[in-house]
């Protein structure tokens, strides 16, 4: 179907300035990403200390976990604790939710090992993937996601009569604008289903508590728990009674959750006490999610072990829904295939971001004679190469710093943020080519991904090599997710720098930009 000029026009536009608007924090979002869909598997590799295989011979007693949490010092009266097993190391993470925050201790039930948090690489670029430390965050990320949406719609549209002779066209020897062009319609068409997925459910995640609130708002009239309830989020309100009381067994209190919930097997991924000590303390027991399945959990009165609430009293239609959306999102299916997918789509989508906004610049000021085009096309190189780079000295620093210095974690996250401030601003300086920085950056994260992975095999008795054998598949994940990103960094790298002028401007200047210039 052949649209008319005008709405071929109003479509283009919509497309274009929609992908121009979001594409920097689409970049940001689906780059971590990446690092999200291994998130697990990089908690492990981030500290040596847990590379130990967790013990086969029989589940985990979560008595001995809180007996190694009493060690670190004495649980008042109204404690509330959070106990979180891995299934890929022995080591549970015990979070400690005190007056002055919450501390995070790693714990060996076995051995009695205790380790402060000393890194939380995982978790920042998990978190960075939804701009979690920015005020409102979520909901800006569900904003952009709702971008995403109609510029992918709006492609789409306009696209459609020629898809079928775009689809495997691709010349990567021609001018920029027709090279950057091909690769941008071809896998934006292949990772089309996938994009549009991730799109639709992460607006749908991110805007469900602020839709929740309008909702509470307008409808219910301010009953906003009305809301939670019809979300299925409702949790028990227990208040302490001021009285101290004895704590039944704390595996008692978990087997008493497994037998209230039907289908609820294996060992609960996560256990919370609330008001440790009172009377009116409770606890809550969360079990292994599985895939595009119901949600198991239970709470539990941790004094006479009665159970007052379960998923199964709490599960509704909209909490379904949600929990599907999440589990696509997050690839929760079939992950030994989808995780690696998932990460070959989004950094394909991230080519598709950086040469969509390359077109538009090629299309509109090929000359680059307009500051604000100036200036897209090098925030383009630096917020996108400069990520890359950031992400790669975060893994170096995680492996360089002293593991006895104070506060790592907050000196690993810093390096990661200056690194990535510092590419921003050389690639913002104006007599500088662009397409120089951009080829700098790249063989910098590629140097420095590969160098962990290199200085891991040399000085660590767990790497890519015996990670498998010694029981530790998510350290093998890991190194070998560095190895791919080393590789794709130093395979653009190389075509960045072997990039041939595409014209010549009179007097011998070549335009300047990501892809041409010397």
């Amino acid at each position: 179907m052949k649209l008319s000029a005008r709405t071929f026009r109003i479509q283009f536009d919509l497309h274009a300035w929609a992908g121009v608007v979001a594409s920097l924090f689409l970049f940001v979002i689906f780059f971590c990403g990446v690092f999200a869909m291994f998130r697990e598997e990089l908690e492990v590799w981030q500290e040596p200390a847990l590379h130990v295989a967790p013990p086969s011979e029989s589940p985990p007693s979560f008595d001995a976990m809180l007996a190694r949490v009493k060690e670190q010092g004495p649980l008042p009266r109204g404690s509330h604790v959070g106990l979180l097993t891995h299934g890929e190391t022995r080591f549970i993470t015990a979070y400690l939710f005190e007056p002055t925050g919450m501390r995070v201790v790693w714990l060996d039930p076995l051995t009695g090992t205790a380790l402060v948090e000393r890194s939380r690489l995982a978790s920042e670029l998990y978190w960075m993937h939804f701009f979690y430390r920015l005020p409102w965050g979520m909901e800006f990320t569900g904003v952009v996601a709702v971008a995403l949406l109609v510029a992918l719609v709006s492609g789409l549209w306009i696209h459609l009569k020629d898809l079928r002779a775009q689809w495997w066209r691709f010349r990567p020897t021609a001018r920029p604008r027709f090279s950057a062009s091909d690769a941008h319609k071809v896998l934006g068409v292949f990772g089309l289903p996938f994009t549009a997925m991730l799109a639709w459910s992460g607006a749908v995640l991110c805007l469900a508590g602020l839709a929740s609130q309008g909702f509470g708002s307008t409808v219910y009239r301010g009953q906003a728990d009305r809301v939670t309830r019809l979300r299925g989020y409702t949790q028990p309100v227990r208040e302490a009674t001021g009285r101290e009381a004895p704590m039944l067994s704390l595996d008692a209190v978990v087997a008493r959750a497994r037998a209230s919930v039907p289908g609820a097997e294996g060992t609960p991924r996560y256990v919370e006490l609330h008001e440790y000590g009172d009377a009116g303390a409770w606890a809550g027991v969360y079990f292994q999610l599985s895939p595009l399945g119901p949600d198991h959990f239970a709470y539990v009165d941790s004094v006479n072990g009665e159970a007052f609430g379960s998923s199964v009293e709490s599960r509704t239609p909209g909490f379904t829904v949600e929990r599907i959306f999440f589990d696509l999102h997050a690839g929760r299916y079939a992950e030994a295939l989808t995780k690696p997918l998932y990460a070959l789509l989004a950094l394909a989508m991230c080519v598709v971001l950086v040469t969509g906004n390359l077109v538009w610049l090629e299309r509109r000021d090929p000359l680059r004679t307009r500051l604000g085009n100036r200036v897209l096309e090098r925030l383009t190189v630096g917020v996108s190469a400069g990520l890359v780079f950031g992400a790669a000295v975060y893994c170096a620093a995680n492996r360089a710093l002293p593991w006895t210095l104070a506060r790592r974690g907050d000196w690993e996250f810093g390096l990661f943020l200056g690194a990535w401030a510092l590419a921003v601003v050389l690639a913002l300086v104006p007599r500088g080519s662009s397409r120089r920085v951009g080829s700098a950056l790249c063989a910098g994260a590629a140097a420095l991904f590969g160098g962990v992975v290199v200085a891991d095999a040399a000085l660590r008795d767990v790497n890519l090599f015996t990670a498998l054998a010694r029981g530790l598949p998510p350290v093998f994940l890991a190194e070998a997710l560095l190895c791919a990103l080393a590789l794709g960094c130093g395979g653009l790298a190389w075509g960045l720098r072997g990039r041939k002028h595409a014209q010549a401007l009179p007097g011998g200047d070549a335009p300047e930009g990501p892809f041409v210039g010397a």
